[in-house]
């Protein structure tokens, strides 16, 4: 149509200008007005047609844009489906912790009350033993008592029977009585203290009975939060997309997690500083105290606070597998393997049923225990010398912040926490911030 409308416009062009050199000059004004007329209207047809492709780009422009606002709406609404989702992931696992911690607890009060138990029900049994025999013998000392009766001291007195013999047998009268009245309060003794340890049998037993009913609780609300954890995962997992967005996340962890670190070792710094110093004064002293007791053949023993503090301030040496396995379990992951993308794993994954006890590798000082996305509850001890020990996936933790922690002390109870589909530990060693290898420090 457009291609029409300019073809006649070019024809009446053409031929107007041809008509002003070939119309005889009587031609009337009229009908050159009419010309030209026709001419503007012609131009006219052409204008709206090219309004409707500029109105055609804007609508689709609008609709692109719309299109982007509709997607960006539903990844952010996204982003915030799957924070809420952590946060309640956090919040299970936290759960879990505290059930699995309250569990332990009970269970310990449990075995040693069952100990209780025992022992009280022995004790009572040879209690009532003794009450046996010391009825036996009051029985027999009553009963020759009885038999003797028409030979009492009374008796042997009037009956004007020698003095010397007469003593005799009223001496033999009074030891008689001495001994009954020893077995008699003897026996009262036996059954206050039969009677005291009933009760108290009967109170262990009540409280066995409460501690057990609360254990039952304790287990379905770890299974409950078990089993929503679970939900919780499947719900999270179905909301993360692979490869990019996974490997973002694991970027964004591993740099939370050094935050945290960095973070509790700011708050921590003052106390390291200073017990730093104090532990350089103490080797000072200690290695002047060895030098005196070899020249004169002796041997200077560090104290036991001397040498907790030299141990946990001194770092963690060199690499010679002097350390203890913080659990033992098959190797799922290695230092230095593949983890995503680029990534890779900055200490070792170690398979072990759930609620094994993870052990400190070395002496040192809890520095953070909390919940860290990716790693779930974390548990962070420091060596000295900018060494750190780092415990992941954990179930449970048995220490709190700034507690001291020996070699080979449970510190936690391996677990799943941080998303994980296994019973597992996730163990590093960081030196001056730096992860590296743990395994050249573990014994075999």
């Amino acid at each position: 149509m457009r291609e029409k409308a300019y073809f006649a416009l070019s024809r009446v062009t053409r031929g107007a200008k041809a008509g002003s050199q070939l119309l005889p000059q009587r031609v009337a004004p009229r009908k050159l007005t009419t010309l030209c007329a026709s001419v503007l209207y012609a131009g006219v047809l052409l204008l709206p047609l090219s309004g409707h492709a500029a109105d055609d780009n804007k609508s689709q422009l609008k609709d692109i844009q719309q299109s982007i606002a509709e997607k960006e709406k539903a990844v952010k609404q996204q982003q915030q489906q799957r924070s809420s989702l952590q946060d309640k992931l956090k919040q299970q696992e936290k759960t879990i912790a505290q059930a699995s911690r309250s569990l332990r607890s009970t269970q310990s009060t449990l075995n040693s009350l069952g100990k209780d138990i025992s022992g009280l029900n022995a004790s009572i049994a040879k209690l009532q033993k003794q009450q046996t025999q010391q009825q036996n013998i009051l029985s027999k000392q009553l009963d020759a008592a009885f038999r003797q009766g028409q030979h009492s001291a009374v008796q042997l007195i009037l009956s004007g029977e020698e003095s010397q013999r007469s003593e005799r047998i009223l001496a033999y009268f009074g030891y008689l009585n001495d001994a009954r009245q020893e077995n008699i309060e003897e026996l009262k003794q036996t059954r206050a203290e039969l009677a005291q340890q009933k009760t108290t049998l009967v109170a262990k037993q009540k409280q066995q009975k409460s501690l057990l009913s609360e254990q039952q609780a304790q287990r379905q609300k770890l299974e409950q939060a078990r089993s929503a954890r679970k939900k919780t995962l499947s719900a999270l997992e179905s909301s993360l997309e692979k490869d990019q967005q996974r490997l973002s996340e694991l970027r964004q962890n591993e740099s939370r997690l050094r935050d945290k670190i960095a973070r509790a070792e700011r708050e921590a710094r003052a106390r390291a500083e200073r017990e730093a110093r104090e532990a350089a004064r103490v080797r000072e002293k200690v290695r002047k105290k060895e030098q005196q007791a070899k020249k004169t053949g002796t041997r200077y023993k560090p104290s036991e606070s001397e040498r907790s503090l030299m141990a946990r301030t001194g770092g963690l040496g060199r690499p010679n597998g002097q350390a203890y396995w913080p659990v033992r379990g098959s190797t799922l992951h290695r230092f230095g393997e593949q983890l995503q993308g680029e990534l890779r794993w900055k200490g070792v994954v170690i398979a072990a049923p759930e609620g094994s006890e993870v052990k400190a590798i070395a002496d040192g000082r809890v520095l953070m225990a909390d919940w860290l996305q990716g790693y779930g509850l974390v548990v962070v001890v420091e060596h000295g010398k900018g060494d750190m020990s780092l415990y992941g996936y954990n179930q449970s933790a048995l220490v709190n912040v700034g507690a001291q922690v020996r070699a080979g002390q449970p510190i936690a109870l391996v677990g799943t926490s941080g998303g994980q589909g296994t019973p597992s530990l996730y163990f590093e060693i960081r030196r001056q911030g730096q992860a590296v290898n743990p395994l050249p420090w573990l014994g075999r």
